[in-house]
């Protein structure tokens, strides 16, 4: 790599003569790989010398390892008593630049050695000679440099291999957990939920988002799949919007969504469903649909007394639709489903069909306006309407 280095030609050494660099970036050699290796090097032996450098001091006339650790420990496993070298003269700093590069252009090197190996280099070298000597960035240096600040249990995750049924702990879910530093527990615990539940960098980032906006309910997020998460989040996201100052095109969207849901939700409500489900399954869909009824019962109620605050003379009076039946309030004006004008006089018990007059008032009301009224018709707000028929659907009382 230097150009003060002095290179030999290719030559044998043997094995006993060769030690291991204790500063070498790959810490972590796969048995399985190793033997895959071993095996080759039996049938087709070294094809490419290793790289040395000589030892000096208490270690004169050994050679210490720059490039090729996996191919010395294969042929150690192999049975061989000498290797293929190359020796080079290199110092220090020049032998750990060519021992990362070397192992840089392997993809098997795990972000965690790669880490290290910057780390180390970093010890005689700035960050800008260190990112031209790589040809990295010093943006790319340093978010490498990010994953040693995890602790050594989540920086083991991203070395080990996946057992068996389990997915894989990815750079990617470590830089996640880099925003849990200060809860190693949860670290460890969510990077088990990775494995063990398959999860991709976007759910896992989804449930570490969760706990740090609920700290409160961080148990439940280690606990439960994501797709239980994504539920929660959505009621407790609900109430936290109605901490917030509310809108009139809110309220409008809201209005249309509401109704568009009752439809569906009314469409679904079919008692046969008890017929195919377990006793577990009737407790759970009791339960939710009594957590329903109560927050719909505590919506009504609301809405009664807005509607008593706004609308003076406000009578709780349910009527059918005479277009399409649909059950309405008389305060509604007009049917939400077909848009017909709800109070007719035609169906009012103040009306006087033989004289086609008002009862009360005496006004003349011909029986065609009276079927058929239109919005300036004195029916469409009158205050005296008084329904005829009681609507056949479930009564509705206003709180007491």
């Amino acid at each position: 790599m230097a150009t003060t280095a002095q290179m030999t030609n290719s030559q044998s050494l043997p094995l006993d003569k060769i030690r291991t660099n204790e500063s070498q970036p790959r810490r972590t050699f796969y048995q399985e790989s190793l033997e895959e290796l071993a095996a080759s090097i039996k049938e087709r032996g070294v094809l490419q010398p290793i790289v040395v450098r000589p030892m000096a001091g208490r270690s004169a006339g050994f050679y210490e390892i720059v490039m090729g650790e996996r191919r010395f420990r294969a042929s150690k496993m192999a049975g061989l008593a000498t290797i293929p070298v190359i020796i080079k003269n290199l110092s220090d700093e020049e032998a750990a630049a060519d021992s990362l590069l070397e192992n840089l252009q392997r993809e098997d090197m795990n972000p965690i050695e790669r880490a290290r190996a910057m780390q180390a280099l970093l010890q005689f070298m700035s960050y800008d000679r260190v990112a031209k000597t790589l040809g990295l960035s010093e943006t790319t240096i340093r978010r490498g440099l990010e994953l040693l600040e995890l602790p050594l249990a989540i920086q083991q995750e991203l070395i080990s291999r996946p057992g068996a049924g389990e997915g894989a702990f990815s750079e990617g879910h470590a830089r996640v957990l880099l925003a849990m530093n200060d809860d190693a527990q949860a670290q460890l615990r969510l990077a088990q939920k990775v494995k063990q539940e398959k999860l991709n960098v976007s759910d896992l980032d989804k449930i570490v988002g969760a706990i740090r906006q609920f700290p409160q309910r961080k148990e439940a997020f280690l606990r439960v799949p994501v797709s239980v998460t994504e539920q929660i989040l959505r009621s407790l996201g609900a109430r936290e919007e109605r901490k917030r100052p509310y809108k009139a095109v809110t309220a409008e969207s809201h209005l249309k969504t509401l109704e568009k849901s009752a439809v569906g939700f009314g469409e679904m409500l079919d008692d046969r469903i008890g017929e195919f489900l377990s006793a577990e399954q009737m407790n759970q869909l009791l339960a939710t649909t009594a957590e329903l009824s109560r927050e719909l019962e505590n919506f009504n109620m609301k809405l009664r007394e807005s509607l008593a605050n706004k609308d003076f003379g406000f009578r709780e009076v349910y009527i059918h639709c005479p277009l399409c039946g649909r059950v309405e309030l008389i305060g509604s004006l007009r049917c939400s489903v077909c848009w017909t004008i709800l109070r007719r006089c035609y169906d009012c018990g103040n009306y006087d069909r033989a004289y086609e007059k008002c009862g009360i008032t005496g006004t003349k009301v011909f029986i065609a306006e009276a079927e058929n009224p239109k919005d300036f018709s004195k029916s469409y707000k009158c205050p005296m309407y008084k329904p005829k028929f009681e609507a056949q659907a479930v009564k509705l009382r206003m709180a007491s």
